[in-house]
């Protein structure tokens, strides 16, 4: 199973722009949502609707023959937010029905609950307390955030929490801190490529205040996940047996960066470090070098953003070994009138660190090259009802054949509340 990096990321048109400018550095504040008040909650109903088509729905190499689609998707949510002392508590369920005009799947409802829990102290530091399940089908960036696979639509089930304690003001000395512990397993009745996890992935991260609203930021992340094969509970053919795993991830970065604000609106942060990633248990190479993150967004005007971002990392691998996930992306937003418009550039390279077995004794070394091109454009009817168009293109070139795919996607839609 190999999957795209958000897969139908476009069948949810309503939630695109917005999720995308909120989640480009950490440095940036969250803020109560609006909505409408309900005694002391301020509730935030949301409902889209809208329709694509995708001319390689599996994302199959051109030998193999792609299989098109037409998808529907339906989606409803509300979001209610407690404000108190400075402080808000967050509840949150979405839901979602995707009809496919050719494929059928176990699974076409998914859903996805959120807790949220925000304190924040006089002092300045703000204790946050997370938790969120979903059930959906293999697309998702929490399964492979390097776009090693592509969808098959097997149904999965993944629960995080989260404790998160910072201190984010630029005059001050500040830190961040995250316990991550995150739990993913297969529901389905079909043999699946790709494992179950379930770990801790943590970061630890000070920040020394420098003149001019910067800081120097010392970060160590840590990641320690168990690996099983989900085929074992299904009953196929499998490398272990159910429950115990068989690999377990462990990997230490140290990085020193630079973050700060060049204006309203213009927040950045470059990060250069070293990583170690292994497997234990296993005979797989061990990646020992340089990791990095750069993210950057200029304000071009009032109503004008462009976003930078690249990135180097160690990820682990549906094969026995890990690759080397290189990824620059770009993302422009304008709004004019009642007009909204977006385009957005992504490219990574993904190397490999050992041959993959293709078969029996046959192996390749595999290094796959990506890009990724969507254009979204929106007609803001009222300002709680607007209208959408959107299209992508994306193309992978791999050294292993049968990692080659392209597809092409249209898709309309409509959306209303918040």
């Amino acid at each position: 199973m190999e999957h795209r990096k958000s897969t139908y990321r476009l069948l949810l048109p309503a939630l695109g722009l917005s999720l995308v400018s909120l989640a480009l550095t950490e440095a940036l504040a969250k803020e109560v949502p609006e909505g409408i008040p309900a005694g002391p909650w301020i509730l935030a109903p949301f409902f889209s609707s809208s329709y694509e088509a995708d001319t390689n729905v599996f994302r199959k190499t051109e030998a193999s023959g792609a299989d098109d689609d037409r998808i529907a998707t339906f989606t409803g949510e509300l979001f209610g937010t407690l404000p108190f002392r400075n402080s808000e508590l967050t509840l949150g369920y979405r839901t979602s029905k995707e009809s496919f005009d050719n494929a059928t799947f176990p699974r076409e409802l998914t859903q996805y609950a959120e807790f949220d829990l925000e304190l924040n102290f006089k002092s300045g530091d703000t204790l946050s307390l997370r938790d969120f399940f979903r059930e959906d089908f293999a697309r998702s960036e929490d399964i492979d955030a390097g776009g090693e696979l592509v969808f098959e639509g097997e149904p999965y089930t993944i629960n995080r929490w989260e404790v998160e304690f910072s201190r984010d003001d630029p005059g001050r000395q500040g830190y961040f801190a995250r316990v991550r512990r995150q739990d993913f397993n297969y529901d389905g009745q079909k043999d699946v490529g790709f494992f179950d996890y379930r770990g801790f992935d943590n970061v630890f991260e000070y920040r020394q205040p420098l003149p001019g609203y910067r800081r120097w930021v010392l970060r160590y992340n840590a990641r320690r996940f168990n690996h099983y094969d989900p085929n074992c509970k299904l009953g196929f053919e499998c490398e272990g047996e159910v429950g115990v795993p068989f690999r377990k991830e462990v990997s230490d970065s140290v990085e020193l960066g630079l973050m700060g604000n060049l204006g309203e609106r213009q927040p950045y942060v470059v990060r250069l470090g070293y990583s170690s990633f292994r497997y234990e248990g296993t005979e797989s190479s061990d990646f020992n070098g340089i990791v990095g993150h750069a993210a950057w967004r200029l304000a071009l005007g009032s109503r004008t953003d462009l976003e930078l971002r690249l990135t180097r990392r160690a990820l682990p691998s549906n094969f026995e070994t890990y690759y080397i996930n290189n990824s620059v992306r770009a993302k422009l937003d304008r709004e004019w009138l009642r007009f909204e418009s977006g385009i957005e550039l992504e490219y990574y390279l993904n190397d490999y660190a050992d041959p993959i077995e293709l078969g029996v004794n046959q192996f390749c070394r595999r290094r796959d090259s990506t890009y990724e091109l969507d254009v979204d454009w929106a007609w803001r009817v009222h300002e709680r009802f607007k209208f959408e168009i959107s299209a992508f293109h994306t193309n992978r070139r791999s050294t292993c054949d049968t990692s080659d795919y392209q597809a092409t996607g249209l898709g309309t839609g409509i959306a209303l509340g918040w």
